[in-house]
C-alpha cells in the first residue's frame, strides 16, 4: 500500500483549510479543526501537516505490514460485531464532518433578483443583501417565508436542520384553526385556551392583533400594534364579545388589519415537542434551541475532542513510558515517584480550582483530562519497552550505532503498539464520558458551546420535556456501546494468547 497518496491528501486537506480560515470561508469538512476553536484548529492542522509531510517525504514509499498484523486486522474484520460499530463510527464522523450542509442556521443557496449566493460558505451576510433595511445577519427561515409570500422568482434552500448548533433559540409559532365561532389547536378537536395573534406580511416577526382565547372564545384584553412595534390599539373581550375598544393611532384599523396576514397563530413557548412542521424533529430544549442540533455539535466536539485527547495522551504517555523502560536507572525511579503523586491529585478538585480562574474552552479541558489520563499508557508502555530493550535486535541496533531515539522509535515501539491499540476505544469513550460528566456538573464548556452533558442535565431539570433527556441519553448510550463494541474487538484480535497454538 502506497504511504505517499495519505501523505499528499493530508496536506492538501491541511492547506486548504487554512486558507479558507485565513479567508473567512466556512466551507463544510474543512471548517472541522476549528470547531473546539482558534488555536486548537491550528494545533490540529499543524499536526496533520506534519503527519502529512512524514508519510509522503520519508521513509520508504510503501507500507510495509507485518503478517502477524495483517493477521490480527483479518480477526478483527472476521468479529462481526465489532467490525460493523467500526464501519458505523466511520460512517457518524463522515456525517458529522458534512457540518452547515446538513445543520445550519445559513442558507446553501439564495437565489435573488438572479443572483446566487452561498452564504453557508461566504459567513454572515446583511438583511440589506436580499432587500431588507437592516445591517444585522439575515434570518434566512425568516426570508424564505418571505419569498413565499412575494411570490416571486426568489428563493432559497436551507440545511435539512436549520438551526445552528448554539445561540440560535427561535420562537416556535403555531397555527390555530378557527371553526364555527371558535378556534382550535390545529388539527385536533381541541378548544384553545391561551394567546393567540396575527402577523404583518411586510414583516413577519411584527405581531398585528393579539388576543387572549378561554376554550377557543376570545375571552380577556386584545392588544394591537402597527408595522413600526408601537401600540395603536387596546381593548377587551368576554365570552367572544367586544366590550372594550380604543384605537389611538393614525388613520383606521382597517386600514392596519389589510396589511395582516390571515389566521391566527400561536407562540409554543420552550420547550417544544418534536415537530415536523416547525424542522424541530427532536422537539426543543428550555432556552428554544433545537436539540438535534445541538446532538450534532456536540458529536462534532466529541470527535475534535477525542483526536486532541489521543494526541496529548499517547504522545506524552509513550514518550514517558518509552524512557523509563529504555534508560530504567534514576529516570524511572523518578518517573514513577511522579506517576504515583500525580495519580493521587483530586481530578474534579483541579477541575473546578480552574473554573473558578478562567472560563475553560474545549482544548483546555481535553488537556486537563489528558494531564491525568497518560499514567497508565505510560505503565504499559514502560513494561513493554523493558522487556524489549534486552532483544536481540536492540543489541544489534546499538552495534550498529543507531541513537536511543531511533531504536526507541522505529524499532521498539512498533512491537509494543499492539498494547496502544487495544487501550486507544476505551480512552475515546474515557473522554467522551469525562466531558459530559463535567458539563453535566457544570464544570465544563462554556453555556453557548454544544453539549452532551448539559443537555442530559437539562433534560433531568425539565422531566415534563421527556424529549430532551431521551435524546442525549440515547445518543451517548449508542456511540459509547459503539466504541465499546469496537474496543472489544481490538483486544480479542490483538490478544496473542487467544490465537496461539504450540505444535
Amino acid at each position: 500500500m502506497n504511504r505517499r497518496r495519505p501523505g499528499y491528501c493530508l496536506l492538501v486537506f491541511s492547506a486548504l483549510a487554512a486558507v479558507c480560515a485565513l479567508a473567512g470561508w466556512h466551507p463544510p469538512v474543512l471548517e472541522i479543526p476549528f470547531l473546539a476553536g482558534k488555536w486548537a484548529g491550528w494545533i490540529l492542522l499543524a499536526g496533520l501537516a506534519f503527519l502529512g509531510a512524514r508519510l509522503a517525504f520519508s521513509g520508504p514509499a510503501e507500507f510495509v505490514v507485518n503478517p502477524l498484523t495483517r493477521k490480527k486486522l483479518a480477526r478483527f474484520r472476521s468479529i462481526r460485531r465489532g467490525w460493523v460499530s467500526f464501519l458505523l463510527l466511520v460512517a457518524l464522523a463522515g456525517v458529522a464532518g458534512l457540518d452547515s450542509l446538513l445543520v445550519g442556521k445559513r442558507a446553501l443557496v439564495v437565489s435573488h433578483a438572479g443572483e446566487l449566493r452561498f452564504p453557508f460558505l461566504t459567513g454572515p451576510l446583511p438583511e440589506k443583501t436580499f432587500g431588507g433595511t437592516g445591517e444585522s445577519e439575515t434570518d434566512y427561515r425568516a426570508l424564505k417565508t418571505r419569498f413565499a409570500l412575494e411570490g416571486k422568482r426568489d428563493w432559497l434552500v436551507m440545511p435539512p436542520v436549520p438551526f445552528a448548533t448554539k445561540l440560535d433559540s427561535s420562537e416556535v409559532v403555531g397555527p390555530l384553526d378557527e371553526r364555527e365561532g371558535r378556534v382550535f389547536v390545529a388539527g385536533t378537536s381541541r378548544l384553545f385556551t391561551g394567546f393567540a395573534h396575527t402577523v404583518f406580511r411586510e414583516k413577519l416577526t411584527r405581531k398585528r392583533m393579539e388576543w387572549r382565547f378561554k376554550d377557543g372564545l376570545r375571552d380577556g384584553d386584545l392588544r394591537g400594534w402597527d408595522i413600526t412595534g408601537e401600540q395603536v390599539e387596546k381593548g377587551r373581550y368576554a365570552a367572544g364579545q367586544r366590550t372594550q375598544h380604543q384605537f389611538y393611532g393614525t388613520g383606521k384599523p382597517e386600514d392596519l388589519d389589510v396589511q395582516a396576514l390571515p389566521g391566527l397563530r400561536q407562540i409554543v413557548y420552550p420547550p417544544s415537542p418534536p415537530s415536523w412542521r416547525d424542522r424541530h424533529f427532536l422537539g426543543t430544549d428550555a432556552a428554544g434551541n433545537d436539540v438535534l442540533a445541538q446532538l450534532f455539535g456536540g458529536l462534532q466536539m466529541a470527535i475534535v475532542a477525542s483526536v486532541l485527547f489521543l494526541g496529548f495522551t499517547f504522545g506524552l504517555g509513550i514518550v514517558a513510558g518509552s524512557a523509563m523502560g529504555y534508560y530504567g536507572g534514576w529516570l524511572d525511579l523518578a518517573g514513577q515517584r511522579l506517576i504515583e503523586i500525580w495519580s493521587n491529585v483530586p481530578f474534579l478538585f483541579v477541575i473546578m480550582l480552574l473554573t473558578t480562574l478562567i472560563q475553560p474552552n474545549l482544548i483546555v479541558l481535553v488537556a486537563v483530562v489528558a494531564a491525568f489520563s497518560w499514567m497508565d499508557t505510560a505503565g504499559y508502555l514502560r513494561t513493554g519497552t523493558y522487556r524489549e530493550r534486552e532483544r536481540d535486535y536492540v543489541a544489534a541496533a546499538r552495534l550498529l550505532g543507531a541513537s536511543p531515539a531511533r531504536i526507541i522509535f522505529s524499532h521498539v515501539l512498533p512491537n509494543v503498539i499492539a498494547t496502544v491499540v487495544t487501550l486507544l476505544p476505551f480512552k475515546i469513550a474515557g473522554i467522551i464520558i469525562s466531558l459530559a460528566a463535567l458539563d453535566f456538573l457544570g464544570f465544563g464548556l462554556p453555556a453557548e458551546e454544544p453539549s452532551w452533558g448539559r443537555l442530559l442535565h437539562e433534560g433531568t431539570e425539565n422531566m415534563n420535556a421527556p424529549w430532551i433527556v431521551a435524546s442525549a441519553f440515547g445518543i451517548m448510550v449508542s456511540v459509547l456501546v459503539l466504541v465499546t463494541f469496537v474496543g472489544e474487538a481490538i483486544r480479542e484480535a490483538f490478544d496473542p494468547k487467544k490465537f496461539t497454538t504450540y505444535q
